[in-house]
């Protein structure tokens, strides 16, 4: 049962955006992040292929639409509930022009819609669908530049957002395609449609809902998973997601591109490593701290093993690491670093089979990463490449690095933290951003 609704979720992005120009003039943009002028910006969704065997529509009510900014946090964009036929739009068979709007030049994070209710229509006629969570909130990176054009387009994929429960109820858990562009090409090709080109792709993933309602990359109801729905309303797994067995499980740490000229080393202090599977909950595969020299890392071209374990057999979708220190050496001597937060919980998809080897690695990008503030001081907002693969081969060495080899890439990501300690796609501290740590140590822009 696929169907890629691209066009609902643009749909609603292009509310979003028409949202954020009737509040043009609010906020004030930040020092050093945000660029003057206005921008164009084209929302479009198309629903590219659908398999719905005997469902004839899947209608969405969205009845509120926020956008996030490190400049203004959330803003209110919309707040007439729209319906929309998600079936309908695959039928139609084009991109459906949803907004095309002036917006204030700078980076959008996020954004969040409130989906209030979910209609599928099959043979035996209509039924409302159970949401995981009625809040849909996604990470995309959005870059707004005066006098150009930026894209965003939503594809929903329904054959992985569609289930059935044990008693018969539909649920869905959307899973999303989202691509963002810059500098794009949209060109009207008659009635409300609208052909999408050219431009530098910014944003190319796919995020998806777990039964907890929690959204990132990787998460999903599995197709195989046993679904029911509690006499609370809540949806639990019953079974049919992991096999029997255990696998094994590494964790590595390196750092393959670092320029950070004057610094000497940063070295990264890790207390605590687990991972998360909607069937076992948390499950802690490290709790010996370990320290871990990002440059000399990036100067030996190694990945430093942060943990080698056994691991019930499943599938994973977040890995939480608890740092607790960052210490800078540079020129003038060794300094801690400040972390907007400790806690890095990351989306990926670690899928561990029986008597197999499954790898995590997390390649921090410490030249994107360390920042210093307007008095010398340095400030860890970590930048991380994360790549997962199962059925991997890996040999381990006598000073504790590894080499990887082989299997299949579940995911391939870059994430990023902001000055408020959040962790997706598209966050980080910008480059050019000037920074400041406040008497109480909070860190802020501006």
């Amino acid at each position: 049962m696929k169907i890629n609704l691209v066009f609902a979720g643009l749909l609603l992005a292009s509310l979003f955006l028409l949202g954020c120009v009737q509040q043009e003039g609010t906020g004030t943009p930040t020092p050093g992040v945000q660029p003057q002028g206005m921008g164009r910006v084209v929302f479009a969704a198309k629903d590219a292929a659908a398999d719905l065997n005997s469902v004839s529509s899947i209608e969405m009510t969205v009845d509120n639409i926020e956008a996030y900014s490190q400049a203004k946090g959330w803003t209110q964009v919309s707040t007439t509930a729209k319906t929309f036929d998600l079936v309908k739009l695959k039928n139609e068979g084009s991109a459906q022009l949803l907004a095309d709007a002036r917006l204030e030049a700078g980076n959008y994070d996020k954004v969040r819609m409130r989906i209030s209710n979910v209609m599928v229509a099959d043979a035996s006629g209509r039924h409302a669908a159970k949401l995981p969570s009625s809040n849909f909130e996604t990470t995309g990176r959005l870059q707004v530049s005066a006098e150009s054009t930026s894209t965003a387009t939503f594809d929903f994929i329904a054959d992985q957002s569609l289930h059935t429960s044990e008693q018969g109820d539909y649920i869905m858990a959307p899973v999303v395609d989202l691509e963002t562009r810059s500098n794009a090409q949209a060109q009207a090709t008659g009635g409300s449609t609208v052909e999408i080109s050219g431009g530098s792709v910014l944003t190319n993933v796919r995020v998806g809902m777990d039964v907890n309602g929690n959204v990132g990359v990787g998460l999903k109801i599995p197709a195989n998973a046993v679904v029911s729905i509690t006499a609370s309303g809540g949806i639990e797994i019953l079974g049919g997601l992991n096999a029997e067995g255990e696998g094994r499980l590494l964790l590595g740490i390196t750092d393959a591109a670092a320029d950070m000229q004057s610094v000497s080393s940063v070295k990264v202090t890790v207390d605590q490593v687990q991972v998360h599977s909607t069937s076992e909950g948390w499950v802690t595969v490290s709790s010996t701290p370990k320290t871990f020299d990002l440059l000399d890392l990036k100067a030996r071209e190694s990945i430093a093993v942060v943990s080698d374990t056994k691991l019930q057999s499943g599938t994973y979708q977040q890995v939480r690491m608890q740092v607790s220190k960052v210490m800078v050496t540079d020129a003038e001597g060794e300094h801690e670093a400040k972390l907007p937060s400790g806690d890095l919980k990351i989306t990926a998809q670690v899928i561990v089979k029986p008597d197999a080897t499954a790898t995590a690695t997390f390649d921090f990008i410490a030249d994107e990463s360390l920042h210093v503030t307007g008095n010398g001081k340095y400030v860890m907002a970590p930048v991380i490449k994360v790549e997962t693969r199962t059925d991997a081969q890996v040999q381990v060495k006598e000073d504790q690095t590894m080499e990887i080899t082989g299997g299949s890439v579940k995911t391939n990501v870059k994430l990023g933290m902001d000055i408020k300690g959040n962790v997706g796609i598209g966050l980080k501290i910008p480059a050019d951003a000037v920074i400041s740590i406040d008497t109480i140590g909070i860190i802020g822009i501006g």
